[in-house]
């Protein structure tokens, strides 16, 4: 299945006053690297959204396993773990070199958006293909 790589220094704003990163911010960044994910197979928000289609977010869950600091370099791998007909399923672990800081996974849903009303469709045949596919991993 798909997969993606993701890397970023962790910002002095992404911190709490212990000098961690503040929990909300791995949420964050597993949103982020799923629009990353889409954008590098040619579905950017920008075009979903001109186009009244959407993959909001309908389930998330991450787990920490170790503090980051301001200035870390992160790495977030993000795999297709399911696709389903109308929802695809992301796992997004995160890493600092090679050390294991924190995983997640999120489930969205494929939706088209008229009038306002938020509606689940099944998922473009070529988008599932994309999704299925390896060709293309970054890694």
């Amino acid at each position: 299945m798909y997969s993606t790589v993701w890397e970023f220094k962790v910002r002095f704003a992404d911190t709490d006053a212990a000098g961690i990163v503040y929990y909300p911010n791995f949420y964050k960044w597993m949103d982020q690297a799923t629009h990353e994910m889409f954008e590098s197979i040619h579905y950017p928000t920008n075009k979903l959204l001109s186009e009244q289609k959407g993959i909001p977010l309908v389930e998330a869950h991450c787990q920490f396993r170790r503090p980051l600091l301001c200035s870390d370099m992160i790495r977030i791998v993000s795999n297709i773990e399911e696709v389903r007909n109308k929802v695809v399923k992301i796992r997004h672990t995160f890493f600092r070199a090679e050390e294991l800081v924190a995983e997640g996974y999120e489930i969205r849903a494929w939706v088209s958006m008229l009038d306002g009303v938020l509606k689940a469709q099944p998922l473009p045949e070529e988008l599932r293909h994309l999704l299925i596919s390896s060709a293309g991993s970054d890694h």
